[in-house]
């Protein structure tokens, strides 16, 4: 259990900070007084990560050769190191149309249903390259930590509770502090308007890079 967690940790940390586009979204539903949109942004968002972890868990425990991990946990690290830095690249040079964004997600804030909410934020999750890919990453460095099931659903959980603060903060800052949350709210979303994309950015270089050391150490000492 704590192997798998703090193998899995720093990437749940990553993706809360990868998560600030769509916490402006979040932040726009809050400020909106649209509350089950938020119930229902929260809750897909919270199964899009536990759907992706769940899914690379039984691929991984069906597909592992239990007896000698160590190579094959190597090679899915690189693969995941590798395509974390390409989407880091691909995120710095497409962010003046990543800042844009949640532009785009405005006009849909005002006719959010709640079953939309749920189908937007899981999607984001399981369709969105760079969420869904640091998902796998956290899942596969869960999965190739512990054999035990148990274990594996423990540490899926805390990864998840873990990936979904920066998501669910705007909605504890607003039930905690009421209406005098709203200039603070309205700060965050300015700040996380201007800066998603680097640190975005900045989050799959360092996960990514982490990642490919992670997995070439573990060739060679295989």
């Amino acid at each position: 259990m704590l192997a798998a967690t703090g193998a899995s940790l720093p990437i749940a940390v990553g993706l809360l900070a990868a998560s600030m586009p769509v916490a402006v979204l979040v932040l726009m539903l809050v400020t909106g007084g649209r509350r089950g949109a938020v119930a229902g942004f929260l809750f897909g968002w919270v199964a899009g990560i536990g759907a992706v972890g769940a899914l690379t868990l039984a691929v991984i425990d069906t597909s592992l050769p239990r007896d000698d991990p160590a190579p094959w946990a190597g090679v899915v690290r690189i693969v995941l190191g590798v395509t974390l830095l390409l989407l880091g690249v691909k995120q710095w040079r497409s962010r003046s149309r990543a800042d844009a964004e949640p532009g785009r997600f405005m006009t849909a804030v005002d006719t959010m249903t709640a079953s939309r909410a749920v189908l937007v934020a899981f999607l984001l999750v399981a369709v969105n390259p760079k969420n869904a890919v640091l998902v796998v990453s956290g899942a596969a460095a869960i999965g190739t930590a512990t054999a035990s099931v148990a274990r594996q659903v423990a540490a899926l959980a805390l990864f998840t509770v873990v990936a979904s603060l920066g998501v669910a903060a705007p909605v504890l800052l607003r039930v905690a502090l009421g209406e005098r949350a709203d200039p603070v709210l309205a700060a965050a979303k300015a700040w996380m308007t201007a800066n998603s994309a680097l640190v975005m950015t900045v989050v799959l270089v360092v996960i990514g890079a982490i990642l490919l050391g992670n997995g070439l150490s573990g060739l060679r000492s295989g």
